[in-house]
């Protein structure tokens, strides 16, 4: 997560979206960087906005006057991408080598399910406790390399977008056909969102001076 009071931005670093290769971008123009564990980097905006309350209770400060944006992931996209990261990278929590998705389906552990009993999904990095999206920008991530360049220049920052932090395995299709459905069943609330981002990002583009 990343703040910028000169530039006025917020960004908000959901998983797997290329949060590292953005922070890495952005990182230069950030005067406060929350990096580090994935708890810290990776916090939700209505959190950021209590956590950081120094900043924005203050009348020049408000969340209003800042952009607040991240990206989503189509959700079968986005677990599919987590299961391939904790299959083939070194991380903390791996999964075995020979673990299949059914498997890592099946134990709906925590990159399924919070500490809550929740589902963990992604509108959760960008939307208030009652569910309502406070973010003005969330930008698809088949559209990054795009969207990404065009908000760079609108707020005066040259710099590449490099690929960082990617997952190791690159099979495309880790999901079996007989778990589609069910997979995009328990993602239906994320997907209500996403497939609406267009439309949803419309005023945030307008409010910087550009149509979509």
């Amino acid at each position: 997560m990343l703040i910028s009071v000169e530039k006025r931005f917020v960004f908000i670093a959901n998983t797997k979206t290329a949060s590292t290769s953005i922070e890495q971008t952005l990182m230069d123009h950030a005067e406060i960087v929350r990096t580090g564990s994935p708890m810290r980097k990776h916090i939700a905006l209505h959190r950021a906005l209590e956590v950081y309350d120094f900043l924005f209770s203050q009348p020049e400060y408000t969340p209003d006057s800042f952009l607040k944006f991240g990206v989503m992931r189509d959700p079968i996209d986005w677990i599919s991408s987590w299961f391939r990261y904790r299959k083939g990278n070194l991380v903390q929590s791996p999964l075995p080598a020979d673990m299949t998705f059914s498997d890592f389906w099946a134990n709906k552990d925590w990159n399924l399910i919070r500490p809550d009993g929740g589902k963990f999904l992604q509108r959760h990095m960008f939307c208030d406790p009652q569910g309502r999206l406070i973010t003005d920008l969330v930008i698809p991530y088949p559209h990054l390399a795009r969207d990404f360049q065009t908000l760079c220049g609108i707020l005066g920052i040259q710099a590449p977008l490099e690929r960082k932090n990617v997952s190791k395995i690159t099979q495309d299709q880790v999901i079996p056909d007989d778990l589609l459905e069910e997979v995009q069943t328990f993602y239906e609330r994320d997907y209500a969102l996403f497939e609406q981002l267009h439309h949803i990002n419309q005023p945030g583009w307008a409010r910087l001076g550009h149509s979509i």
